[in-house]
């Protein structure tokens, strides 16, 4: 049985978890900058006070045993819970609290920067970080305080609450409509569709909410993220489907227009991604109410 004076290093754990991180133990290396018989001889240390192995290895690479995969997410928690504490610890006394946020390219370019500064005038104590990235959340990732990602709509997230349900509008440029506008749903078939490459079925969902039977015309430059349609679509390349709270800038500016005001429900929807042992904390907890209450469809605190 472990005692306070045998319990694994902290070294010795992020090496477990940047090993599992990569499935690779050259990978791990370079990602603690550290040498691979470093790597190797901090498992192999930990492995032998633990009396069983948490890899497999294999001549095509390595593998979580049944015991690493019990362990590892127990001590990503762990290590997040005190790496957490800590630096709330080193930031008590100082005047700023700086909160670090991990949300999708589009919905930090098209909503959180434009309206970043509401939540400054009403928090003047709290900087903000953000970064983006997209998909299911890594496990291993707890260098984020609150992570937004458009995920499909599912109950099983864990740590996540419902922000807000995808809703895609229809836009085009004015000018693209001007001498040849739309003036009924049988009207789209005429205009080019800017094509989302990461979502690849939109438009063959809209059809078919919208009963139309007709083969799609993409324009000739497909995109990955909504922020460079909506950039297509200003520039006149065709139409786009888009969430509707990031273009309501741009229709309210006019330099896009929905046509016949048509939108479309779909199966994704935006969650909030907070650690559990991170609830209590009042920056994070002053910023999900802030962005709940302009997004928010449901407020789980």
């Amino acid at each position: 049985m472990l005692n306070e004076t045998t319990l694994p290093s902290i070294k010795a754990l992020r090496t477990f978890v940047a090993v599992a991180d990569n499935m690779s133990f050259s990978k791990a290396a370079q990602a603690l900058f550290i040498s691979q018989s470093a790597v190797s001889k901090n498992i192999s240390s930990l492995e032998k006070q633990l009396g069983q192995p948490l890899f497999n290895r294999r001549l095509n690479g390595i593998e979580l045993t049944s015991a690493g995969e019990q362990y590892l997410p127990k001590i990503i928690e762990a290590l997040e819970i005190i790496q957490y504490t800590t630096e709330s610890l080193v930031l008590i006394d100082q005047v700023e609290e700086v909160l670090s946020l991990n949300v999708t390219p589009s919905f930090a370019s098209l909503w959180l920067i434009p309206h970043i500064q509401q939540f400054y005038d009403l928090n003047k104590n709290i900087r903000v970080r953000i970064k983006t990235g997209d998909g299911i959340l890594k496990k291993t990732n707890g260098e984020s305080d609150i992570a937004v990602r458009c995920l499909s709509v599912s109950t099983h997230y864990e740590n996540a609450t419902l922000l807000k349900k995808e809703k895609l509008v229809l836009v085009a440029s004015p000018q693209l409509l001007a001498s040849n506008p739309i003036n009924t749903i049988q009207d789209v078939q005429h205009f080019d569709a800017i094509f989302h490459i990461t979502r690849p079925r939109l438009w063959e969902q809209f059809k078919k909410q919208n009963q139309l039977t007709f083969s799609s015309n993409y324009s000739c430059t497909g995109f990955e993220h909504f922020y460079m349609s909506l950039e297509a679509a200003k520039g006149g390349l065709g139409l786009a489907l888009l969430p509707d709270f990031m273009v309501h800038n741009s229709l309210a500016s006019g330099e896009l227009v929905n046509p016949l005001n048509i939108s479309m429900d779909t199966d994704y929807a935006y969650y909030v991604f907070v650690p559990s042992y991170r609830l209590s904390s009042r920056k994070i907890y002053e910023f999900k109410q802030w962005i709940t209450s302009h997004l928010g469809e449901s407020i789980d605190l």
